[in-house]
């Protein structure tokens, strides 16, 4: 298993507990396995954690590769119609855990963590040209970043409440209300979630100044004992913010159970919003740039012998709130799509993620989903 992001933490919780939810026997059409339209040509274990797409133009996915016992991170571009294999600094370890872009000069990657077992990370840019070393750490734990206007990033370190926030020009420390899992950021304004250490998650707003806590915990059901709140990615729609939360009941148990709940932040208030059809959004929402929004769902469909499998579903909302949903195939526990992209202009969607074929090793993969 390929080294942990903040999107595989979300999925595999995410798998281990809808997983667990008894099936019916699926039949071996209705078991279509998700096919990508690339798999990557290295050997030994290699995935994709993150994907950007600032223009049709510039597409990057990221991620890690390991062999002899070795990881390194994976850095891909797409040059026409093929992927090639981006040059990176040398000397690094860990695999990239997340990336995230404001235009096409000014991407950023960051990896290593105490996830390469050394206690390093570090920060990659790409300025238009090239790959650089932007900063080290001998201890941290950042597991998620948000791009900003101009050359600015947001790093957050997930081992404690703390940020480091880059304004194009100098590197400012900055406490947060709880350790970061997924932000994302528009202009000035930033949006994060995290644990509180209690079995609930908060939202956040960073509003050009300081961090407020901008909850719609209250928006879902009640906790119970040894339940558990997390939230994901926070994704812009025009003036919106849209975020999935997920409500999981009996973490501990071997009967534990998601609920996955569509949030809207409209107005400056959040508002719970009807779902589709299909069972658990399992992946953030990309607004279609038509006032919609493109949203990857999740079925189980374990089968008699009780092997963990789910229908990858890609649902649909209009601007009107009208869904519809089409499945894309199954995929084997926690392989398969861990973060998509639509691409500028266009009503295209890439992800990223892995398959495993049988007997050989990880490859990465990309998919053509809509």
């Amino acid at each position: 298993m390929l080294e942990t992001s903040a999107g595989r933490l979300l999925a595999a919780v995410f798998a281990s507990a809808v997983l667990m939810v008894p099936a019916g026997a699926s039949t071996a059409a209705e078991r279509d396995p998700l096919t990508p339209v690339w798999t990557s040509p290295l050997k030994g274990d290699n995935g994709f954690n993150a994907i950007v797409a600032p223009d049709e133009k510039n597409i990057w996915a990221f991620g890690s590769t390991r062999s002899a016992g070795k990881e390194k991170p994976l850095v891909y571009r797409k040059s026409g119609s093929t992927w090639k294999r981006a040059r990176l600094p040398s000397g690094l370890n860990g695999g990239i855990q997340a990336a995230d872009a404001s235009s096409a000069s000014n991407i950023w990657a960051v990896g290593g963590g105490s996830f390469d077992g050394k206690g390093s990370a570090y920060l990659l840019h790409w300025n238009g040209e090239r790959w650089k070393l932007a900063k080290r750490w001998k201890s941290a734990f950042p597991l998620t970043i948000a791009a900003t206007s101009g050359r600015g990033v947001w790093v957050f370190d997930f081992s404690q409440p703390r940020a480091l926030r880059f304004n194009g020009r100098r590197w400012h420390k900055v406490k947060t209300p709880v350790p970061v899992l997924n932000a994302a950021a528009r202009g000035k304004t930033t949006w994060a979630s995290g644990p509180d250490g209690y079995g609930k998650a908060k939202v956040m707003r960073f509003d050009g100044r300081r961090w407020k806590i901008s909850n719609p915990d209250a928006l879902l059901p009640k906790h119970t004992e040894g339940s558990m709140t997390l939230f994901g990615e926070p994704a812009f729609a025009g003036k919106d913010v849209w975020m999935v939360a997920y409500r999981i009941a009996n973490r501990n148990d071997d009967d534990s159970k998601i609920e996955s709940f569509l949030l809207r932040h409209s107005n400056g208030r959040w508002r719970k919003e009807k779902t589709g059809p299909a069972s658990t959004i399992s992946h953030t929402p990309v607004p279609d740039g038509r006032g919609g929004l493109w949203l990857l769902a999740s079925e189980n469909m374990s089968d008699q012998d009780g092997d963990p499998a789910y229908g990858l579903v890609l649902t649909h909302r209009t601007a009107t709130g009208r869904w519809s949903e089409r499945l894309l195939g199954h995929v084997d526990e926690t392989k398969g799509v861990f973060e998509v992209v639509r691409l500028p202009g266009t009503q295209r969607l890439l992800g990223v993620g892995s398959v495993e074929p049988p007997g050989r090793d990880e490859d990465a993969a990309i998919f053509e989903l809509s």
